[in-house]
């Protein structure tokens, strides 16, 4: 069959070799079930497997969204789900914890004292998403390391997107970018779905990411309220007196879901900062592996 042309970064020593297996990382978001729809209907080469990483705090549209891929594509693709399950396997209740492993969210911080702005680092798409996966690919060719395997992974990132393509940090893995080779669009993958008949996808990210900019807070607000409610509780939570969470209490400064740095339960989401820009997901996502 003639598949779509692939953008395929990696280690030259591997580019060449067979690979031992070929997974598609499935955000369940517009992209990534774009190239799942792609792969069902022949026009990507197959997977091995499509890999779900859940965080346990997307909405819950892009549950339903997912169970309702996982249900249309069963005849052909095998879909596995992988948490991080050191704590909970729910990213939120994890950062609150008072023991044991957790992924800092790139929260926004403002000193109590001097009231000096930053940011936290972002280690949860490594957490969350890269690490689960890996393991259940070592699970899966029943090894311990991957040194001497080739693994191609398929990620949807879309050619308005080009910058987040990037090459992976280890020799094992080769990254495969079907739409960015075609020049295919996050606007075409919407299309395409119309195309097939099929309801649009929702966009994945988290309940509580702070990358959310304002539309999309908004939009949470308005349409989803008990997942804002949600938000705005753990937004509280960050600035608790007396929380035993490493997370909160590991700076001197006050935490914030929100860029303007103030309670997200008072945020009209019409502010304009007068510095900084709200950013977005895509802005710092260097793997590709959320908000697809």
């Amino acid at each position: 069959m003639n598949y779509l042309a692939e953008m395929r970064l990696s280690d030259e020593s591997i580019s060449e070799k067979k690979p031992d297996l070929r997974i598609l990382s499935l955000g369940a978001g517009v992209q990534s079930s774009t190239l799942l729809m792609k792969i069902y209907n022949g026009e990507i080469a197959p997977v091995d497997y499509a890999i779900f990483a859940d965080t346990g705090n997307e909405p819950q549209e892009v549950y339903d969204w997912f169970e309702f891929l996982k249900e249309k594509v069963k005849d052909k693709i095998k879909i596995i789900i992988v948490k991080n399950e050191r704590n909970t396997g729910n990213i939120a209740e994890d950062l609150l914890t008072e023991v044991g492993f957790f992924a800092s969210i790139p929260v926004y911080t403002k000193n109590k004292e001097t009231e000096k702005k930053g940011i936290t680092l972002r280690t949860c798409t490594d957490r969350y998403k890269i690490r689960p996966i890996q393991e259940k690919v070592r699970e899966i060719l029943e090894v311990g390391s991957l040194r001497g395997k080739v693994v191609e992974i398929v990620m949807g990132i879309s050619s308005d997107e080009i910058q987040r393509a990037k090459y992976p940090p280890n020799k094992w893995q080769v990254n495969c970018y079907p739409l960015v080779e075609n020049n295919i669009s996050r606007h075409q993958c919407l299309e395409y779905f119309g195309k097939l008949g099929m309801p649009q996808p929702p966009r994945s990210a988290c309940i509580i990411c702070p990358y959310h900019n304002q539309q999309e807070w908004r939009k949470l607000k308005n349409e989803s309220p008990n997942e804002f409610e949600y938000a705005v509780n753990f937004d509280k939570k960050l600035r608790e007196s007396g929380s035993r969470s490493q997370f909160v209490n590991k700076l001197d400064s006050e935490l914030f879901l929100y860029k303007e740095r103030i309670p997200l339960k008072d945020a009209s989401f019409d502010e304009v900062s007068s510095e900084e820009f709200q950013g977005s997901l895509f802005d710092d996502e260097c793997e590709g592996y959320c908000g697809v």
